[in-house]
């Protein structure tokens, strides 16, 4: 019996020195991969769902038990995939969007994902359309060819802040605003405040205190502006009126005051009178700002008239064409 026991273990001992030396090939179709295996190359990048498995590379094609055709990998370290596999994951099919400022700017594996990252759908049946800013339209290389804008009074605030974006700080002027009485300037809180800021300029009287409004002609020489402005009542501007003469006239009476002649806006000829009926509505005020930016940088606004911005926008806001003269500029001669 012992006998027996010893060639029986000597023969199975034989068969699996045999097994080792010949190698063992499992079949490529012999299993299913449970779902979600994902087969990787030698560089860790997912390249299949795998159908079919095996443990070890045969090299060549097969035919399993149920006569579906299989392929392994030779490229997998470990896992085979099937080349008809109903699926597969392939790099680059997916494109992810980073947006400025969404989460931390990492990409994310839900397709629904929002919060980080934006999936744009090339598939997608409908477009849709971003309006931006004409500097972020150039860069982006979006077609300015948009529709008219749907009021006068939209297309130049959208004209003004297009052409005064385009200013270094260093280039932007300081502005004296004198209303109607003498030597009496506005505060920071006015309407004339905001429109010399809407205008692309600074407001020397800025810091005053709203008690304390009266300067005289020290100050305003050592402010040194580079655009006098002389706010004019609707006689001397304004509707009906049909010349320039009283406003010249108040321009050059400012000019006459000690010391006036060495300010910047005298020498550079830059004096605007303004009518205060400009200073009566919002679609007015738009004009008042077109002036005021055309005289503290003509180079930008060559192309603007404040006339026909103020008769457009008056024909929208009232149904008809005003007629008088509203502003006068020195360099106007």
């Amino acid at each position: 019996m012992t006998m027996i026991k010893q060639r029986f273990c000597a023969a199975a001992l034989l068969m699996l020195i045999l097994m080792i030396l010949t190698g063992c090939r499992a079949r490529t179709g012999g299993g299913r991969a449970p779902s979600g295996v994902v087969s990787r190359a030698p560089g860790g990048h997912a390249v299949g769902i795998g159908a079919g498995w095996t443990e070890e590379r045969t090299g060549k094609e097969e035919i399993d038990e149920a006569g579906e055709r299989t392929q392994e990998n030779p490229g997998s370290s470990r896992k085979e995939y099937d080349e008809d596999a109903p699926a597969e994951m392939a790099a680059g099919e997916d494109r992810f969007v980073h947006s400025p400022g969404e989460g931390a700017g990492m990409p994310a594996a839900d397709p629904d994902a929002t919060d980080r990252v934006t999936r744009l759908d090339e598939g997608a049946g409908k477009t849709v359309t971003e309006t931006v800013p004409v500097p972020e339209a150039e860069d982006l290389g979006v077609s300015e060819d948009a529709e008219e804008a749907d009021s006068a009074m939209k297309y130049y605030k959208a004209l003004l802040e297009d052409r005064l974006g385009t200013l270094f700080e260093c280039k932007r002027v300081y502005v004296y605003w004198e209303t109607p009485m003498a030597r009496v300037t506005v505060h920071r809180t006015s309407p004339e405040h905001a429109l010399i800021l809407g205008a692309g300029a600074y407001d020397v009287s800025a810091r005053l205190l709203e008690e304390n409004l009266r300067v005289d002609d020290g100050w305003v020489k050592r402010k040194n502006p580079g655009v006098i402005v002389k706010a004019v009542e609707s006689g001397i501007l304004g509707e009906g009126v049909t010349d320039t003469s009283r406003a010249r006239t108040a321009l050059e009476e400012m000019v006459q005051r000690d010391g006036w002649k060495d300010i910047s806006a005298v020498k550079g000829g830059k004096m605007l009178a303004i009518s205060t009926q400009l200073l009566e509505a919002p679609q007015l005020i738009t004009a008042a700002e077109l002036a005021l930016a055309k005289c503290a940088y003509p180079e930008l606004f060559s192309d603007v008239d404040p006339d026909e911005a103020i008769d457009l926008m008056r024909m929208e806001a009232e149904g008809k064409a005003p007629e008088g003269i509203f502003y006068y500029m020195t360099e106007d001669e």
